[in-house]
């Protein structure tokens, strides 16, 4: 066993110096370009309206569709809320509303997501954020006053909003990871200047203050931005169309595990520390499932149930169409007493006070 990781650790040692040279070149056309707007020479277009920006330095995995949700609860009773999303993997072109109608192809596995779970906002998709920001306002108004939400924004820097959220693991934060393709940060880790607002993600339960201390002395703050703990909180049932049943089925049954996320490692690590006795199969983030695949997870299940993340639902539940396939609501949690100073300091960043 120590062989094997040995022999891993010299592996991916080799193939990070292979691959610096590419991460070098990378590393200055992403700083080139921040400069560029940083110097006014690209545009950032602004709106007179709430926009709250979410957005990671990494390529995923943060949490990003969680806290999305988590804001959408917060702000669609008061508000009328709009989503803007990117919609990774959906085959359509060009800004697309969700509809009542509308599938993972079409929108995307996380716009379907949001729109099931909230009948009563409005989930826009577009890979170009002014055209896609200019649709949305150009939809009929509503009598609630409007907020926009924008997903994995951080990046795209031709849109300015009111207020950035920048997300990143505690298992994995940005402050120890390296640029593409040795790593897997989009643009150097100074760009976390630009945030409003770091909210650490994905942290253990009960965080100590000397843990939280550990992330103050890494990060370096600039005066005005704020530092908040979050974590990941399960469902206590299981869910699909047709049934809603309590977890606890679980701790009775064998069942496969399918997961087609960026880091599936949180919700493994519950499960494991419930002791329960499962298969996992695991797919790339956003993987779009084949019929080879469907036969696969068939094959692999045998007749048991098989549960999946609710964003795998979005994708796997019509292909699927099996009874036996659930999904495990999750939410996002501000740990330490800090959930209304969260709100406060983001609404007042959106001149919501």
């Amino acid at each position: 066993m120590y062989l094997y990781e040995d022999k891993h650790i010299i592996t991916m040692g080799i193939l990070r110096f292979l691959l610096f040279p590419f991460a070098i070149i990378y590393m200055l056309l992403t700083s080139s370009r921040n400069l560029f707007f940083s110097w006014g020479i690209f545009k950032e277009v602004k709106y007179d309206v709430p926009v709250l920006g979410i957005g990671n330095l990494s390529t995923g995995g943060t949490g990003k569709s969680v806290a999305i949700n988590y804001f959408i609860e917060h702000f669609k009773a008061r508000y009328a809320v709009h989503v803007l999303s990117r919609g990774y993997g959906r085959s359509s072109k060009g800004f697309q509303l969700g509809t009542q109608d509308s599938d993972a192809n079409h929108i995307g596995d996380e716009p379907l997501m949001f729109l099931q779970q909230h009948q009563d906002i409005n989930v826009g998709v577009c890979n170009d954020r002014r055209k896609g920001m200019q649709a949305l306002l150009g939809l009929k108004q509503s009598k609630k006053p409007p907020l926009y939400l924008w997903d994995d924004c951080f990046q795209h820097r031709w849109v300015k909003p009111s207020f950035m959220l920048l997300l990143t693991t505690y298992d994995k934060p940005f402050t120890r990871d390296f640029i593409l393709p040795v790593g897997n940060l989009r643009e150097l880790s100074d760009g976390a200047f630009r945030a409003d607002a770091i909210v650490i993600t994905k942290c253990p339960e009960g965080l100590t203050e000397e843990q939280k201390e550990v992330f103050h002395k890494r990060i370096h703050l600039k005066k005005e931005q704020r530092l908040f703990f979050s974590s990941i909180k399960y469902a206590d049932f299981i869910i699909n169309n047709e049934r809603k049943i309590s977890f606890k089925i679980l701790e009775k049954i064998s069942f496969l595990l399918v997961t087609g996320i960026a880091d599936p490692a949180s919700l493994l690590s519950y499960l494991h520390g419930k002791y329960l006795n499962f298969d996992h199969l695991n797919f790339n983030d956003h993987h779009v499932f084949s019929n080879r695949d469907i036969e696969t997870i068939l094959h692999k299940s045998n007749g048991r149930m098989i549960l999946t993340t609710q964003k795998d639902y979005m994708r796997l539940g019509s292909k699927l169409n099996s009874e036996l396939l659930f999904f495990i609501p999750i939410e996002m949690v501000i740990q330490g007493e800090q959930e209304q100073e969260f709100l406060s300091f983001v609404e007042k960043g959106l001149g919501l006070h």
